[in-house]
């Protein structure tokens, strides 16, 4: 008889009909409570924190909850191991959530096998000419990066692959720690569950290098400044087999002599002169494309803005072409001749507006 032993569902706080959800979130409340780690010294804190682990490790089994629920305690032999066949992967914590709180356990209770690693992202910053950016252009670019070493192929040992003796492949050993029995990731094969020769000489065992990759980017038409292209697989390549990251540009936007950016409309000042502006007429304005002419109306002022449709950024990813704004800049001219400022003075009486 299992008597004086408290129930289970009282020890994490629970009803009986209380779901699998609801009794992981109770343990994990309850399990960083009453840590060890967090009550150093403490018999009664970790006594406590044994009881809800145990509870948990009988609730969290469907058929060993079910046996519970028929019989309490009593329905459990006296040999009974509540912890037998219990891993803590299992349930259904990440890595992150758990190491803080199983320290004690040498660190290496849920965890995955370290094999097949991601690499990480890289992020690098080019400049463009606004021109370049706003038609789009092709960029050729030295990217550093960690490449798989060339000599052992990225697994960072010599030799071949064969199955870790330690572990017999698994990557997990079963240990037996303060009444909890938990899988810690082999010591000797590092969780792969594989065993290789000696570590590469190359790459110190890492099965990376430094490499600088030339490789061809594509920037897209329209893009602004500060905008981002992802060159995928282009970042550190994975330790053992695992994929390499994404490598992210940072596109700066050059200034350009003439135009200026709104949106998707350029801008560029046009400067007209006094008569031009008064008499008004043909005039030719820069585009990106060469030269375009445009009328004048008589009488045009400085600051006024004359759209052509279609001559800004060029239609891409689906957003339509924006437009060019020529906007005018009525100069005056600096040197007068005798004759031309005897014309302005006779001009300025017949019009003193002007």
């Amino acid at each position: 008889m299992r008597t004086g032993k408290k129930d289970y569902y009282e020890t994490l706080g629970v009803s009986r009909t209380a779901s699998d959800k609801e009794i992981k979130a109770a343990y994990r409340k309850l399990a960083r409570k009453y840590h060890p780690d967090v009550n150093p010294g403490d018999k009664s804190a970790e006594d406590k924190f044994k009881e809800v682990a145990e509870a948990f490790a009988v609730l969290s089994d469907k058929d060993k909850r079910k046996k519970y629920d028929g019989g309490g305690h009593e329905a459990f032999g006296p040999e009974f191991d509540p912890f037998s066949g219990f891993d803590f992967r299992s349930a259904g914590f990440g890595l992150g959530d758990l190491s803080d709180l199983f320290g004690m356990f040498g660190g290496g209770l849920g965890r995955e096998p370290s094999a097949g690693r991601p690499g990480s992202d890289l992020t690098l910053e080019v400049r463009v000419p606004l021109r370049e950016a706003v038609r789009g252009t092709t960029l050729e670019i030295s990217l550093p990066r960690q490449g798989a070493c060339g000599a052992c192929g990225g697994s960072g040992a010599l030799g071949s692959e064969s199955e870790c003796p330690e572990c017999g492949g698994s990557g997990q050993r079963t240990q037996q720690r303060r009444g909890l029995r938990v899988s810690l990731a082999c010591g000797r094969c590092r969780g792969t569950g594989r065993f290789s020769g000696p570590p590469c000489s190359t790459c110190r065992g890492t099965g990376r290098t430094r490499v600088h990759d030339r490789v061809k980017v594509r920037i897209p038409p329209g893009i602004d400044d500060g905008g981002r292209v992802r060159l995928p697989g282009k970042g550190d390549a994975g330790s053992k087999g695992g994929p390499a990251g994404d490598a992210y540009l940072v596109v700066h936007v050059d200034p350009d002599p003439l135009f200026r950016r709104e949106g998707r409309d350029l801008v560029c000042d046009v400067p007209v002169g006094v008569i031009k502006a008064t008499l008004g007429g043909a005039l030719e304005v820069p585009t990106l494309d060469g030269r375009a002419t445009i009328n004048l109306p008589p009488g045009t002022r400085s600051g006024q803005r004359f759209r052509l449709r279609g001559r800004g950024v060029p239609a891409s990813g689906g957003a339509p072409a924006g437009d060019l704004h020529a906007l005018i800049q009525i100069h005056a001219p600096k040197k007068l001749n005798a004759r031309a400022r005897e014309l302005f003075e006779e001009l300025a009486g017949l019009n003193p507006d002007l």
